[in-house]
């Protein structure tokens, strides 16, 4: 008999029987959007640092789009400062190494001395890497229009 015949459905079954969570699953996706949205308000650059990946791209209710490092760059210089995040996460899909996310948000913001208060649907895309979930692609959508101005 074949070797490869008894290894490779034995293989295959052992990947199968792995647990998701070893991968990440709902809960921790779930709780990773979670403490994004508290390190973010406690303008923890460390903590954001870890729950954001190196290829993010943070889309935000303008349109304009973001790296990590400006990002980072502006919470933790003040330039963009929180004052609440409430948000709730809707749906988890997984996917092999990935989970999008969706669910909504109320926040109020400080943008270069511009104060303002969003309540906003989001997608955020997360994908599994170094033993944890990173965000790698944030987009929101206000739930009312008129607030972007």
């Amino acid at each position: 008999m074949n070797a490869s015949r008894i290894v490779l459905p034995a293989l295959a079954l052992l990947m199968a029987a792995t647990p998701a969570a070893a991968r990440g699953d709902e809960a921790s996706a779930r709780a990773a959007v979670l403490a994004r949205f508290d390190a973010a308000l406690r303008a923890d650059t460390a903590a954001l640092d870890r729950l954001l990946a190196e290829d993010l791209d943070y889309c935000n209710f303008l349109g304009s789009c973001e790296t990590k490092g400006q990002y980072l760059g502006q919470v933790g210089s003040g330039v963009l400062k929180y004052q609440a995040i409430e948000g709730t996460v809707e749906r988890v899909k997984l996917f092999a190494d990935s989970a999008a996310v969706i669910g909504k948000v109320s926040a109020t913001a400080t943008r270069e001395g511009v104060e303002r208060s969003i309540r906003a649907s989001f997608l955020a895309v997360l994908v599994w890497r170094e033993n944890r979930w990173q965000l790698t692609s944030w987009s929101t959508t206000l739930l009312d229009p008129q607030q972007a101005r």
